[in-house]
């Protein structure tokens, strides 16, 4: 694997962007606001447009085709065309016959916070510039083909409308939901036809008919024409929306959005922001780009829809919101969107059943659930655990009381479904999804029920969760309560599915009283939760680190050595590599031995830009499940739970950011060629906080906030990062400040010695004295007088490959 199509380009962990040719890509960008969803083709052009007003598919695919008007040929795109893939947007550069250039651009809008219970209008815009580079006037006409029916039913009609200049198309059925194609400018002609072979002509269609009584699964098409004179250069812009409010509101939604580049503006200014928070910097780019990744891919799949903010578990395709799914997904959210997070969480508070059940999921558009006819699982108690993790991160003591009743009611159910022996008990004798309990419930024909090691380890820490919100509340009997409770479930586990021949835990105690001793990536779960601990989750993190689990994209879910083995079986869960198992496994790894968290987080990641036509992956956007042998990409193109269980291993696992009590701890874990760490903007009880580590020799920590039973640090009153300016994309800069008196933190993420020119563009007064420990040199060195101007000039600083220089500046004058 050492061919890398795609190149990340611009600073180590502040810059989203995949530089890749154009015949590089298997498929594109999906790219999502609020309330809708387009996903791009590998050769750049839309592939779909789908409403989560309306839980469908509104467009097929759109294409543009541009034709030299005076001969009528079809003007192709040369080779040596590239694409630029950003957090918020994908961009098309290509010639048209060596002197035309064509920029091409795909854009969702995505601009209000969930602060805002509109939200954006759903928008999805397809810009083009063409510039005549040549010495000639060219005239061209450019041809718009778009998929009229998406996947709604065959009763499509449509009509031109000359306030959208574009069509108005809406399903007979229901003519309330009304889609829009429109244009920023009028088109010479179009037409709605049957004839999908004008969309291939390799001569131009000319002149359209303006007909638009085509039904069926028809073919819309807006033709604009441009005379371009040389040095000239033109703009316009196709805009995709819908309403479900009939044809006059989706024409005021349309004349809602703003004009392109405006919009383009809003989005990316959104994304800049909610990527700025929680922050993540390491000697390895591949974790720092992941993390800067993960987020943006969070922000693409949060939804307002007609049951309130939430995700599904397969955009453009379910409308299904899953429990597991977004209390996992709250782990990484609470960090940038703690909003989103909350409403999500309690979409399912809402939705508990009687018995204190969680549901499994309950579709966004209507709200009705489903918890598949189980006694029990692990929505259940993950749905507590995510409640806790936001009011830790938070600290909304209101939510807390809020939501405190539906985990107590939970926690007791959870109890009530323990068995004899002290274990929370699956009944269910069914296969697939009503006979598994845990994560894995779409493995057809099999089952996994009983004693499950996976959802009595999440249920134990579930008890001792609901143990920690009671003492918060004062409610001490309760807590005592919980906790006991809690400790009994551990002892069960660890008296009755420890399996004394392997050290290791098994899988479950199937429904007819069984033991299944089969070794799979689901051993990660007793130590994610507590249950192993010392020597027992040793065993475990050095078991799962073997190489009959590894590939070079992420851990398999089953070993390549075991009979069950098998590379695409059960969609890939039994022996595919599920790439967010790999973040499971880094936080777990991270306590025990931080260097297979580095590989973990590294790989599981960097997979997604090498050789993306190859593995059918997009750059920087996370892909499901790969085929455990060729990792080749067989699942959905972005998988929304997937990011923020990156994000999470990232801040709580390597980071070392611990939530376990109602208190900030922090203990980053260093891997083993790691001599530094940085965390910046972390969302924590209001306040954000920045942290670095270094190794200097001993650890050392930095922070803007006084934690309790943490390593040794020094406390600095403000963190003035966004003050720093460091020359290089391999170079991370960090800064605290202390009244006069500051330190500043540059990191290396290349292989090799890199240069760079540190400026400090805040407030400076004298003369500073520095106290610097280069890692290079390996010791602390007190320099000559600095003075504030020097400082705001800039630093000339020479970083070790992987290396760090901290400087310590004291105001001496």
């Amino acid at each position: 694997m050492t061919n890398h199509a795609a190149r990340a380009i611009g600073q180590s962990a502040r810059d989203a962007t995949y530089w890749v040719p154009d015949d590089q890509l298997a498929v594109g960008s999906t790219l999502g606001g609020p309330r809708i969803t387009a996903a791009a083709k590998a050769n750049g052009s839309l592939e779909q447009v789908y409403s989560d007003e309306t839980g469908e598919r509104i467009f097929g695919p759109v294409v543009l085709r541009y034709f030299d008007e005076r001969s009528g040929m079809h003007l192709a795109p040369e080779p040596g065309g590239t694409f630029l893939i950003h957090a918020e947007h994908q961009e098309h550069q290509y010639s048209l016959s060596g002197d035309l250039t064509v920029h091409e651009d795909l854009c969702v809008l995505c601009t209000a916070s969930q602060d805002d219970a509109q939200a954006d209008p759903p928008a999805v815009y397809y810009a083009v510039a063409i510039a005549n580079d040549g010495d000639e006037a060219r005239d061209l006409s450019t041809y718009a083909f778009v998929s009229l029916r998406g996947d709604t039913g065959h009763d499509v009609e449509a009509r031109y409308d000359e306030s959208v200049r574009g069509l108005l198309v809406w399903n007979a059925s229901t003519p309330r939901h009304v889609r829009v194609f429109g244009c920023s400018e009028a088109p010479t002609s179009y037409e709605v036809t049957l004839d999908a072979a004008k969309g291939v002509a390799e001569a131009s269609p000319g002149e359209l008919s303006g007909q638009t009584d085509a039904r069926a699964d028809p073919l819309g098409i807006l033709r604009l024409h441009h005379a371009i004179k040389p040095g000239e250069r033109v703009e316009f812009a196709f805009l995709m929306t819908c309403s479900t409010k009939g044809r006059r509101a989706a024409i005021q939604t349309y004349h809602a959005c703003p004009p392109y580049a405006e919009a383009l503006a809003r989005t990316t200014a959104y994304y800049h922001e909610y990527l700025s928070r929680s922050v993540v910097l390491t000697p390895n780019p591949q974790v720092n780009t992941g993390v800067l990744w993960a987020k943006a891919n969070m922000l693409r799949v949060e939804r307002l829809t007609p049951t309130g903010w939430g995700l599904t578990n397969d955009p453009m395709r379910s409308r299904a919101c899953v429990g597991r799914d977004t209390a996992w997904f709250a782990y990484g959210a609470d960090y940038i969107t703690p909003r989103f997070a909350r409403d999500s969480l309690l979409g399912f508070v809402r939705r508990q059943e009687p018995s204190g059940k969680i549901v499994e999921f309950y579709d966004l558009l209507t709200g009705a659930s489903d918890d598949y006819g189980l006694n029990i699982n692990d929505n259940t108690p993950l749905l507590i655990l995510g409640l806790w993790h936001h009011y830790n991160t938070t600290g909304d003591l209101d939510f807390l009381r809020e939501i405190y009743p539906a985990a107590a009611k939970a926690a007791r159910y959870i109890v009530s479904q323990e068995n004899d022996q002290g274990l929370v008990w699956c009944t269910a004798t069914a296969t697939g999804e009503r006979g598994i309990i845990g994560w894995r419930n779409v493995i057809a024909g099999y089952r996994l029920s009983g004693a499950t090691t996976e959802v009595n380890s999440e249920c134990y820490a579930a008890l001792r969760t609901v143990s920690h919100m009671a003492r918060v509340l004062d409610r001490h009997e309760e807590s005592a309560e919980f906790a006991q409770r809690a400790d009994a479930l551990n002892a069960a586990i660890n008296e009755h599915l420890y399996n004394p021949k392997n050290g290791l835990y098994y899988l479950n105690i199937d429904v007819d009283g069984h033991p299944r001793s089969d070794v799979t990536s689901d051993l990660v779960f007793p130590v994610i939760f507590g249950v192993a601990t010392g020597e027992r989750a040793a065993r475990i993190i050095g078991r799962l680190s073997d190489r009959d689990f590894w590939t070079p994209a992420g851990m398999r879910t089953t070993p390549r050595d075991a009979p069950s083995y098998s590379p695409t079986g059960g969609w890939g869960l039994l022996g595919g590599v599920w790439v967010a198992v790999s973040f499971w496994y880094a936080f777990a790894a991270a306590r025990h031995t931080p260097e297979f968290m580095d590989h973990a987080l590294g790989t599981s990641f960097q997979i997604y830009s090498t050789d993306p036509i190859r593995y059918n992956t997009v750059p920087g956007q996370f892909s499901e499940w790969l085929d455990g042998e060729t990792l080749v990409n067989r699942g959905m193109m972005l998988s929304p739970w997937f990011p923020p269980r990156y994000l999470w291993a990232a801040i709580e696992g390597a980071a070392g950011l611990d939530l376990a009590s109602d208190t900030a701890q922090v203990h980053p874990r260093l891997a083993r060629d790691w001599q530094w760490l940085g965390v910046q903007n972390v969302l924590y009880r209001g306040r954000r906080l920045t942290w670095f580590a270094v190794r200097a020799p001993e650890l050392r920590m930095y922070t803007n906030f006084h934690f309790q039973e943490t390593d040794r640090y020094l406390t600095y009153e403000e963190d003035i990062s966004a003050d720093l300016h460091a020359t290089h994309d391999a170079v991370c800069a960090l800064g605290l400040r202390q009244g006069q008196n500051i330190v500043l933190f540059v990191g290396n993420t290349s292989d090799r010695t890199t240069g760079t020119a540190l400026r400090v563009d805040c407030a400076l007064e004298g003369a500073y004295r520095p106290n610097t420990y280069d890692s290079l040199i390996g010791q602390w060195n007190t320099g000559d007088l600095i003075a504030a101007e020097h400082l705001s000039h800039g630093l000339a600083l020479h970083i070790e490959r992987k290396g760090f220089q901290v400087i310590e500046l004291r105001q001496e004058i």
